[in-house]
């Protein structure tokens, strides 16, 4: 097995760097999976391609979305959610979740700063300022360090000419309630975007009438009357041309959010702030060597502080809050240049990220634990080479990656000791792929690839120091994803879209928790494997009606085995799931009628602490108008929006996230509850966009 490997992988490096010595041209450009959320308010439905799929802007503004992590779950047959509170919630994509995805703003890497992922990346960015999301699936985006089973960018909106801006107010059951618009205007030289929104809501109600608070046994009387979030957020950018050829660009965005209510694990979040940073120089056509050319720096940093004053029960967590504090700043530089018959991208960048944690008594202001989260450095370096190039029915990309990672606990692990007095690590991996895609006829085509990457351990599973009885282990190695990828589109008499993807992924030194003999939890190194597939359908019925189906499957598989964990199934595996789906869209009207099921859940961690879970099926109805006048008349109502959505329709009480993961706010480190799902959501919307 690893001189295959090893072949594989030698492979794929011959391979780039024969690329790196040919002439290549403009191409199209097909990363697998990849899914566009589009702000174009004129596309009429959401396309599917070989190379990306088109959410446009009006379907976005009809779902009751609270975070990105819930429409990325419906939008996408094989995308999961990880539900953890009314907000805050993770995406999850084939069975890889959490740090095993990358995910990033405007290019810039986002890290939350709560070891239990309270705050995961998408959290933070807010829903009006998006322009569009880039969900890119398996290792083939070299661009990106550490993205072991895929990545997710947003992209936010950039400021234009003249005078623009949309207000948008949504709310729904269970007191829910988000106010938000954003201004843009500006001269072809200078252009401005200002954007603000305040959400919140209550407590949400399961279909048997179960609020959110009750899925924790923890609770005291004031944390079961507490609204489940409230959240501010600002972002504003700014873009300079101080030549035709030449653009600067500035962002900045901020947010704070206040009491979210987060049961599935042992403390709430009293306070949270987001500082989001970016400064971007870009270059067309410099010289015959560089289309385009852009430089950049960042600095994001998330401020965390969870307590525990709305819990009571056994030990010291209502006595207990944290501060946890991390900051990443980063730079990139990135040269694309057309040679003869093809497009040659390459780059190096960086970041520097530091993490520190402590626990606190909140009633005297004591520390309690100065190393939950050890004041750790990381250092990345990397350079990366693309190339993308036709060669008549066939397309093909390839890509090559080299990293240098380096982190290090600045303070003392005093639990860590028992396993090992190692503080610091430094890893150098390459990352490859190549990717085909070849055209049978204009609408029909095959596409696969195969790639490798890697992503490096976590502060929480090399350093967290919680206790005697759970830790990390210093001495973890970096996971690696040896993946294939094979796929099948086809357009069957103009009105009949197919399309169907596999894969298999052997990932190397897997990162899963374990409990060793002598009860310590911790963290090691398995060798797994992941495989499965997904295939949508969409049937044109005409006038304005589509039926839309989709089915997504993934199994997960331990090679070799933590301590004392002979289970053979990997955790956090989301089983079989379809989707049908009836849409309409014509003249300005249009609605969605939708039906998802769940396979139950038995391919389990059980001794990982997962439990069964049922299937399910949910049906939701979406609906709305958007008003424009007749061609060359003028109308105060033209750019108005109404939206009406019903969510869980026949009130079904059902949950989609197991009880896997070790929780780092509790100093036992005990498994993760598990957090059903709303029940019937009844929501609503009006905007204005102009």
């Amino acid at each position: 097995m690893k001189a295959l490997k090893s072949f594989i992988c030698l492979g794929l490096i011959c391979s780039q760097l024969c690329w790196s010595n040919m002439a290549f041209a403009q191409v199209t450009v097909f990363d697998l999976g990849q899914v566009i959320v589009s702000e174009d308010e004129d596309t009429k439905e959401n396309l599917t391609t070989g190379e990306e799929t088109i959410i446009s802007q009006k379907t976005l503004k009809a779902y009751k979305i609270v975070d990105l992590a819930e429409i990325l779950s419906d939008e996408m047959i094989e995308a999961s959610m990880i539900r953890k509170s009314g907000y805050g919630n993770e995406v999850g994509l084939r069975g890889f979740t959490k740090s095993n995805l990358r995910f990033t703003q405007d290019d810039t890497l986002i890290e939350g700063s709560c070891g239990s992922r309270k705050d995961p990346p998408l959290s933070h960015i807010n829903l009006l300022s998006i322009k569009r999301i880039e969900v890119k699936e398996g290792p083939y985006d070299v661009s990106v360090p550490g993205a072991l089973g895929g990545s997710i960018n947003v992209i936010t909106k950039d400021p234009q000419e003249g005078l623009h801006g949309e207000i948008l107010s949504k709310f729904g059951s269970y007191e829910y309630l988000s106010q938000g618009l954003f201004l843009s205007g500006g001269s072809k030289k200078l252009q401005g975007l200002f954007g603000y929104n305040y959400s919140r809501s209550g407590q949400y109600e399961d279909g048997a009438g179960n609020k959110l608070s009750s899925f924790n046994p923890n609770y005291n009387d004031e944390g079961k009357g507490l609204d489940a979030f409230k959240k501010h957020d600002f972002w504003a950018k700014a873009s300079i041309e101080p030549a035709d050829n030449q653009k600067i660009s500035l962002s900045s965005s901020y947010g704070e959010a206040h009491d979210i209510l987060t049961p599935r694990v042992a403390m709430d979040t009293e306070k949270e702030k987001t500082y989001l940073n970016k400064i971007e120089y870009t270059v067309d056509n410099l010289s015959s060597i560089s289309k385009e050319l852009s430089i950049s720096g960042y600095y994001n940093r998330i401020e965390h502080y969870p307590y525990g004053k709305y819990r009571t029960g056994p030990g010291v967590i209502n006595q207990r809050r944290i501060e946890a504090i991390s900051y990443i700043s980063g730079a990139k530089a990135e040269n694309k240049v057309e040679a003869g018959l093809g497009l040659l991208t390459y780059g190096t960048d960086f970041y520097f990220r530091n993490w520190y944690g402590d626990v606190i008594d909140r009633n005297t202001g004591a520390i309690v634990n100065n190393e939950l989260f050890p004041d750790v450095n990381e250092l990345d370096g990397g350079a990366y080479l693309k190339a993308e190039r036709d060669i008549g029915k066939l397309s093909l990309t390839a890509g090559l990656r080299a990293d240098v990672f380096h982190t290090k606990a600045q303070e003392d692990l005093k639990f860590s000791k028992a396993m090992t007095d190692t503080n610091g690590s430094t890893d150098v991996f390459p990352s490859a792929n190549l990717f085909l895609k070849y055209f049978l006829k204009d609408d029909t085509n095959l596409f696969g690839g195969v790639g490798l990457t890697n992503r490096t351990p976590t502060t929480v599973e090399r350093y967290v120091q919680e206790g005697a009885t759970y830790y990390g282990n210093p001495d973890l190695k970096p996971s690696r994803n040896v993946e294939t990828d094979l796929g099948f589109e086809t357009k069957i008499l103009e009105r009949l879209k197919f399309r169907a993807k596999g894969f298999y992924s052997y990932v190397g030194d897997y990162i899963y928790q374990e409990q060793k003999t002598s009860g310590v939890k911790t963290y090691t190194n398995i060798d797994a494997y992941l495989v499965g597939g997904d295939a949508t359908a969409t049937l044109d019925l005409t006038h304005g009606f589509n039926l839309e189906g989709a089915v997504a499957y993934q199994l997960g598989r331990k090679l070799t085995y933590p301590e004392n964990n002979n289970d053979k199934n990997l955790a956090e595996i989301a089983p079989l799931k379809t989707k049908l789906a009836l849409n309409y869209d014509k003249n300005g009207f249009f609605g969605v009628y939708e039906w998802v099921h769940s396979e139950r859940s038995k391919d389990i961690d059980s001794v990982a602490g997962e439990t069964p879970l049922k299937g399910w099926d949910v049906f939701n109805f979406r609906a709305g108008y958007q008003f424009a006048g007749k061609e060359g008349k003028m109308s105060l109502l033209n750019g108005l929006s109404l939206n009406f959505g019903i969510d869980n329709m026949f009130d079904k009480r059902y949950a989609v996230a197991n009880s896997y993961e070790y929780d780092p706010t509790d100093p036992g480190g005990s498994n993760v509850k598990i957090v059903n799902e709303p029940g019937r959501f009844i929501y609503g919307s009006l905007s204005y966009k102009f």
